[in-house]
């Protein structure tokens, strides 16, 4: 099939470009000496997570305990989930997952390691707890080393539990390259903090795990941080992009869509609304549009209606065609790709693959 073939909206992966940031991924974990554990919440699809694995990664990450099931159903089995998981049903789920594989757990609270031991106790399995450390994004995690040392102690001594080390996500990074360097002081000076009180009480982190795309290349820079997280490095999307973690070149992902209106002046209806593109607002330059068009950087994706993309053609001199095809880099690849059951990995002008997006709708 030719990907002129495909009806639109169509998700679409430019291989070449995929297989490109895959490798240099891994180069630069192995010139590190950093262990890579991908995020998969970026594309869902284990068939993506087996090639992260193979190219180099440790094994994976994901956030729900349904995408962790996915996952593990198609033969990983090393899989962190780095979200703090609460109740008990959740806390069985994840004794179940133990039993069949290498399990490890992000928390902030002794309430959610207390009964994530109770069950894994009843299977006589065991899981491995992350304690989380808030590095200023202020989301999750406790908030400073005297916390986070009195977390682990408490973990410690809870059955079937085993303290592997503490995780942090810098949130707060996804600005420019000058914004970006001025955070690091201030988080190195926590995470220095956090390693000495646990070297005082005779308690060496064995990890350290950073993450996400827009530090990824930074990961080094990060006091002692050992294994990194990132998700979207396997697309890119135009966010990253626009605070130059990536070229537009390195962006493998896009949604085609069809012209299917030009009736109004100065604006172009093309088929793909909400229900196709992410409504993340772009963070960088003018803070404008849902997407680059690939065809036409002049147009902006201006609004979303749920199945309507308005185009903004003001300032475009293109001359638009009912039936035309374009290619749209979104601003954010993760709730894009959540959005469609099949992207298609694409070889120039053929379409070489079809993936189901297994992982989609796993929120639990």
């Amino acid at each position: 099939m030719l990907v002129s073939e495909l009806e639109t909206p169509a998700v679409v992966v430019d291989l070449d470009v995929m297989e490109r940031n895959l490798s240099r991924m891994t180069e630069y974990c192995r010139r590190q000496g950093i262990a890579l554990r991908p995020h998969t919440k970026s594309h869902k699809i284990p068939d993506l997570a087996r090639r992260q694995i193979e190219s180099g990664a440790i094994g994976i990450t994901v956030a729900k305990i349904g995408e962790a099931e996915v996952m593990l159903d198609s033969g990983i089995t090393d899989i962190l989930i780095a979200y703090p998981l609460v109740g008990r049903g959740k806390a069985t789920r994840v004794a179940e997952l133990a039993e069949r594989a290498d399990i490890t757990v992000s928390l902030d609270s002794l309430e959610a390691a207390r009964t994530i031991s109770e069950q894994v106790t009843a299977r006589n399995v065991k899981v491995g707890i992350l304690a989380e450390l808030d590095v200023g994004f202020g989301r999750c995690g406790v908030a400073n080393e005297k916390e986070l040392l009195m977390l682990a102690e408490q973990i410690s001594v809870l059955p079937g539990l085993e303290f592997r080390g503490l995780m942090f996500f810098p949130g707060q990074f996804v600005v420019g390259p000058t914004e970006r360097s001025a955070l690091l002081g201030d988080v190195n000076d926590l995470l220095g903090r956090t390693q000495e009180a646990f070297e005082r009480a005779g308690w060496p982190l064995a990890t350290v795990s950073g993450g996400s795309t827009p530090t990824a290349y930074d990961a080094h820079k990060f006091l002692g941080v050992n294994e990194v997280r990132p998700g979207m490095y396997i697309f890119n999307d135009r966010n990253m992009a626009g605070i130059g973690v990536a070229g537009v070149e390195d962006c493998a992902l896009s949604v085609i869509v069809t012209v299917v209106s030009n009736s109004v002046a100065g604006r172009v209806i093309v088929d793909g609304g909400s229900k196709t593109f992410s409504s993340d607002r772009y963070l960088a330059g003018d803070r404008c549009g849902f997407g680059l068009v690939k065809e036409d950087p002049d147009a902006e994706l201006e609004t979303l209606s749920e199945e309507h993309g308005h185009l903004n053609i003001r300032d475009s001199m293109h001359r638009y065609r009912i039936g035309e095809r374009l290619s749209v880099i979104p601003n954010h690849v993760c709730s894009t790709v959540n959005m469609h059951d099949e992207i298609y990995g694409v070889r120039g002008e053929r379409v070489e693959t079809v993936w189901s997006v297994a992982g989609r709708g796993k929120v639990r």
